[in-house]
């Protein structure tokens, strides 16, 4: 064996021994790495969570409206029934457009009004929805006395 042929063998075996340790040391790092990443919860897994839920919440809000709006139709529906067929059934007369009318006169009653002044004053004040209210027309005010 020559000298060179023994440099040429070990610097091969430290080359390998290297890999090894380099993947060994690597898959150490790696189990550790692992373990830390299962504890770390990131903004961005925080708000793919917090949109989840939020979508969630909205399809329930949704699908209750679509429900009430069914229910309601169905017992107009069915309220339009009753008053269709009481007079069949018997002498009663029921009312099927009473809501409609409450409806109607909640319409009516509610006139223009003029705004009302409810603040507090005594008779020779302007009230707070008067036009001059606020306005002082006292120069001496405005102006500052000037003296030499």
């Amino acid at each position: 064996m020559n000298l060179e042929e023994f440099n040429i063998i070990i610097f091969i075996t430290g080359i390998i021994i290297g890999c090894v340790a380099t993947l060994a040391f690597k898959s150490f790092g790696s189990k550790n790495n692992k373990q830390d990443d299962s504890n770390i919860i990131t903004m961005k897994t925080l708000q793919q969570e917090l949109d989840n839920k939020q979508v969630i919440i909205d399809n329930f809000f949704s699908d209750s409206n679509e429900h009430l709006a069914t229910v309601e139709k169905r017992l107009a529906d069915f309220r339009k029934c009753l008053a269709d067929n009481a007079s069949q059934i018997s002498n009663v007369a029921i009312n099927s457009n009473a809501q409609e009318e409450k409806a109607e006169e909640s319409k009516t009653d509610s006139g223009y009004e003029p705004p009302r002044d409810y603040a507090l004053k005594s008779e020779q004040e302007p009230g707070t929805l008067s036009d001059d209210f606020g306005l002082k027309s006292d120069t001496d005010e405005v102006e500052p006395k000037r003296t030499i």
